[in-house]
């Protein structure tokens, strides 16, 4: 009897802490516009763009993964939960399975393309091994891509470029 008593007295504790500790908790939940070392904007659905604080303890899933922040691309679903005033704890996202990027070719470097979006923004994508390369239709290397071509990028489901698509002229 004993026993239940104080199992009773524990169970009402942690019912009376759990709202207190929940109130504290903040989820932001949209689309990703972008993501930086320091903070994440996401826009919701009523179109308001919100950013939220990250830091060196911001954990990332991608998927239902764990995943490295730079693995977080805009236009992935997002909710990003933070605890009381600091950086987020968690950031997850979905998204990546056939996710195109399309935009203009701003520059080519060793294993990174910058593409301008047509909203503005410029997105930086990772060309791995595995990436193909389509220009006018025809599979060429990598190095046939020039500064101005449109392109659309087919993103794998680590961010990096899964097939270039582009087009001359």
């Amino acid at each position: 009897m004993k026993h239940r008593l104080a199992l009773l007295v524990v169970a009402a504790c942690l019912v009376a802490v759990a709202p207190a500790a929940a109130a504290d908790r903040i989820v932001e939940r949209g689309i990703v516009q972008s993501l930086a070392p320091t903070a994440v904007v996401l826009r919701a659905l009523d179109g308001t763009e919100v950013t939220v604080a990250v830091g060196p303890g911001t954990r990332y899933r991608l998927n239902g993964r764990a995943a490295p922040a730079s693995a977080i691309q805009p236009g992935f679903v997002a909710e990003a939960v933070s605890e009381g005033p600091g950086p987020a704890i968690a950031v997850r996202t979905f998204g990546g399975g056939s996710l195109v990027q399309a935009g203009v070719l701003e520059r080519k470097r060793l294993g990174m393309l910058v593409i301008r979006r047509a909203v503005g923004d410029t997105l930086r994508v990772a060309l791995s091994r595995r990436t193909t390369v389509w220009l006018n239709g025809r599979r060429v290397a990598p190095r046939a891509l020039r500064r101005g071509m449109g392109v659309d990028v087919v993103l794998a489901r680590d961010g990096s470029a899964r097939a270039v698509i582009a087009r001359s002229g």
